[in-house]
C-alpha cells in the first residue's frame, strides 16, 4: 500500500474535503463565485483543488416567493395579519345617543367645575386638588345670628349696688335682668302710684290712709295670670309685682310732702331719694322698663303743682273703665 502522505497530482479527481465552518453572522453574505480549475500539467505540480460550494446556504428575511401557478408548494401557507374587528349589527344595550351626549356633556361640566377648583386654590395660596379628587360640597351658609339684648346696648349706667342716693348727682340707675325679674320692686314713702301696662292701659291708686278707701282706684288695674296687681299698695308700701314685670311699660311715685322715698329688693339693696331737689323743687321717681332691666330715674319737679298735672305732663292720661262687666 502507499502510505504517503504527499498528495498525489496525477490524480487529478482526488482531493481533500474541506469541513465547512460555521457561519459568522445570521445571514450570510453571497458567496464570490468561484472559478473553475483548470486541469494543470503533467509535469507542473498540481494545487489543491479549492471547494466552490458556500459553506452553508445564506438565511435570508424575505418573505418566500409565491409558488408559480399550477405547481405544488410543500411549504406552510403565508400568515396573514388579523382582520379589523367588524361591527356588530346586532341588539346593543348601551346607551342611547342622546344619554350619551349628556352623559359627555355632565363629565365636561364636572372637569371643568374641578379645574376651576384648583385654580382658585391656585390663586389663593392653598395646595391644589387633584383634578381627579371630587370637589366638596360648598359650606351652608351661617345663620343671621340673634341680635344682642336691648339693655346692652344702652348707655352705661350704675346699678344699685353703686349707689346710696338717686339725686341729681346721680339721676339714673338702672337693674340687672335679674334683679328686674325677681320678688317685688317696694317703694316707701309715698302718696300715689300712677302706671302704664303693655297694653297702654293707665291707673293711679293713692297710698292708704285716713279718709281714702281701700280700693280707691283711677282708670284700671293691671292684673297679672296668678290674680295680684301689677301695680298696688300693701299698707304703705307701693309693690311692682317683678315676676310679671314684662307687663309694665312705666310708673311713677309721688313722695309724701318733705319726706324721703326709699327703694328696695328682694336682695337686701336699697336706695334712697332726698325729700327735697332745691328750694322750690321735689323728686318724683319714675321707673321705665327696657327690654328686659327696669331703669329707676329721679325726675325734679317744682313745687305747687298738682298730681294730675305732674302725670300729664309725663304723658299719663287715665283709662275710662267701662261700668259694665258682665254676669
Amino acid at each position: 500500500m502507499n502510505r504517503s502522505r504527499a498528495v498525489r497530482t496525477d490524480l487529478p479527481y482526488l482531493s481533500r474535503r474541506v469541513k465547512p465552518r460555521a457561519a459568522a453572522t445570521p445571514v450570510a453574505a453571497a458567496p464570490a463565485a468561484s472559478t473553475p480549475v483548470s486541469p494543470s500539467a503533467p509535469d507542473s505540480p498540481a494545487a489543491p483543488v479549492s471547494s466552490g460550494t458556500p459553506a452553508s446556504p445564506p438565511r435570508t428575511t424575505s418573505a418566500p416567493a409565491a409558488p408559480a401557478p399550477g405547481s405544488l408548494s410543500l411549504s406552510p401557507p403565508p400568515r396573514q395579519q388579523a382582520a379589523p374587528p367588524t361591527v356588530s349589527t346586532s341588539l346593543s344595550l348601551g346607551l342611547s345617543p342622546n344619554a350619551e351626549a349628556h352623559s359627555n356633556r355632565a363629565t365636561a361640566n364636572r372637569a371643568t367645575a374641578n379645574r376651576a377648583t384648583a385654580n382658585d386654590a391656585e390663586s389663593r395660596g392653598s395646595g391644589a386638588p387633584s383634578s381627579s379628587a371630587p370637589s366638596s360640597p360648598a359650606a351652608p351658609a351661617a345663620s343671621p345670628s340673634a341680635p344682642a339684648p336691648l339693655h346692652t346696648r344702652l348707655f352705661p349706667a350704675p346699678g344699685i349696688k353703686e349707689l346710696r342716693t338717686l339725686d341729681t348727682g346721680n339721676p339714673v340707675l338702672r337693674l340687672t335682668p335679674m334683679e328686674s325679674a325677681v320678688g317685688s320692686l317696694a317703694v316707701a314713702g309715698t302718696i300715689r302710684a300712677v302706671w302704664e301696662g303693655r297694653d297702654f292701659s293707665t291707673g293711679s291708686q293713692p297710698a292708704p290712709g285716713p279718709g281714702i278707701p281701700a280700693d280707691a282706684l283711677e282708670g284700671v288695674a293691671v292684673d297679672t295670670p296668678g290674680n295680684r296687681r301689677l301695680v298696688s299698695y300693701e299698707d304703705d308700701l307701693a309693690l311692682i309685682a317683678l315676676r310679671h314685670s314684662g307687663m309694665l311699660r312705666r310708673a311713677l311715685f309721688f313722695p309724701k310732702p318733705k319726706q324721703p322715698m326709699n327703694v328696695g329688693l328682694f336682695n337686701g339693696e336699697s336706695v334712697t331719694i332726698p325729700e327735697a331737689a332745691g328750694e322750690r323743687s321735689f323728686y318724683v321717681l319714675s321707673v321705665l322698663r327696657i327690654g328686659n332691666v327696669l331703669e329707676l330715674r329721679a325726675e325734679v319737679m317744682p313745687y305747687g303743682m298738682e298730681l294730675k298735672s305732674i302725670w300729664e305732663a309725663f304723658g299719663f292720661s287715665m283709662t275710662a273703665r267701662f261700668p259694665f262687666r258682665g254676669n
